[in-house]
């Protein structure tokens, strides 16, 4: 059983998870409620588009390191020693804090930012195994939703062929259950097209899981304003 230091740790890396930065960033940088343009999301991604690439930085920043690493850090060795059960699950409750937010009405980002950040700390290698066929699948074929969630699929089988503990594999498959969950109850989707016609619940299955929207067009997604939803 966990002592409460550890129940405290994982507490309160769900609370650092959970800080709006995309939000509080968007709100400074352009004056806009995130969640109501384009996809929803309060992410990166979503700053990108509506706020352009400086407002990102700190995001990036502040998403990766405070609350993907620091959660980590605290549990290890470096600093607490509370064992890698607790640094694993530190981790996973600063994702699900940075997906659901309690401070926006659990409303977040798709939360690979701080994956990323949680994965550095637990394993060198194994971020850039997880980021590079994203990237790679993203720079050739576009649309970052679809290649996110190949690399995401792909990442238990990394922690097996670099033969990383057991925990971490279980958190691999924790994040593919977080990330399905994420994209079936995402942010802002309305489940009409730009016509304001029914999306065919198959096809609001297929795009939700697949490209994490309601749409196939990207484009038209990402550009949304509140005056363009339902």
């Amino acid at each position: 059983m966990w002592d409460a230091e550890a129940i405290a740790l994982i507490a309160g890396a769900y609370l650092v998870g959970s800080v709006p930065f995309a939000y509080l960033v968007a709100r400074l940088w352009s004056g806009i409620d995130i969640r109501r343009y384009g996809s929803g999301n309060v992410g990166i991604s979503n700053v990108y588009v509506q706020s352009g690439f400086k407002a990102t930085v700190p995001v990036v920043l502040f998403d990766t390191i405070v609350k993907g690493a620091v959660p980590v850090i605290i549990a290890s060795d470096k600093v607490l020693d509370l064992g890698l059960g607790v640094e694993v699950a530190a981790g996973f409750a600063a994702v699900v804090g940075h997906s659901w937010s309690v401070f926006v009405k659990f409303r977040g980002g798709r939360g690979i930012a701080t994956v990323l950040g949680v994965l550095i700390t637990l394993n060198a290698p194994l971020p850039f195994l997880y980021g590079l066929p994203a990237f790679l699948g993203w720079r050739l074929k576009g649309d970052s939703g679809l290649w996110w969630g190949v690399a995401t699929l792909g990442l238990p089988l990394w922690t097996l062929i670099l033969r990383l503990d057991i925990e971490i594999t279980y958190l691999a498959l924790a994040f593919i259950g977080l990330t399905v969950l994420k994209r079936l109850l995402s942010n802002g989707l309305t489940g009409v097209d730009a016509s304001g016609n029914r999306i065919s619940w198959s096809n609001l299955l297929f795009n939700r899981l697949v490209y994490d929207r309601d749409i196939s067009d990207r484009q038209e997604w990402i550009s949304r304003t509140p005056d363009k939803k339902s």
